[in-house]
């Protein structure tokens, strides 16, 4: 009898096992494509945490946002969200805060920097994470291009022309 309950607790570790390492090769290759809906209201979600974040600067309404080819994949669509918006504000100061607040939430950030002499110094960053939404930014003395892309959804550019 206990050679029976053995067989069947190890068969059940094997399909458990079986099971996790099935979902874990999901997760670590991003899985399929997501559903535009959810691609976007995922996007729009993470392009107003990032602007409520940086509370100082008048932002503009969510935009509608522009539909390309995903870059990455062999099918699908992103959606890009571009803000952009005049400041006088510090933008070394607002380059610093996205950056941290954007590692904060799991995307790995590249920043850079590039002095313009007269003209000043032009920030810029992007952040990527598997599953979520991209995030980028170009921050001058004379304002902020913030851009944020959807993860790959489902269908053609064509299907939103």
């Amino acid at each position: 009898m206990t050679t029976a309950r053995q067989r069947n607790r190890s068969a059940s570790a094997v399909i458990f096992s079986s099971l996790m390492l099935l979902l874990s090769g999901c997760a670590a290759t991003g899985g399929s494509t997501a559903h535009v809906d959810d691609a976007k209201a995922e996007a729009v979600a993470f392009l107003k945490d990032t602007m409520q974040h940086e509370q100082d600067v008048a932002w503009p309404p969510v935009p509608t946002p522009l539909t390309t080819r995903c870059s990455d994949e062999d099918d699908g669509v992103r959606f890009q969200y571009l803000v952009s918006v005049d400041t006088d504000l510090d933008s070394q100061k607002i380059a610093s805060t996205l950056e941290s607040y954007w590692t904060s939430r799991g995307l790995e950030v590249k920043p850079s920097q590039e002095d313009f002499g007269k003209y000043g110094v032009l920030y810029s960053a992007t952040a990527r994470a598997d599953r979520m939404p991209r995030g980028s930014y170009e921050i001058s003395s004379a304002g902020i291009n913030l851009y944020v892309d959807s993860r790959c959804a489902e269908g053609n550019v064509s299907d939103y022309e």
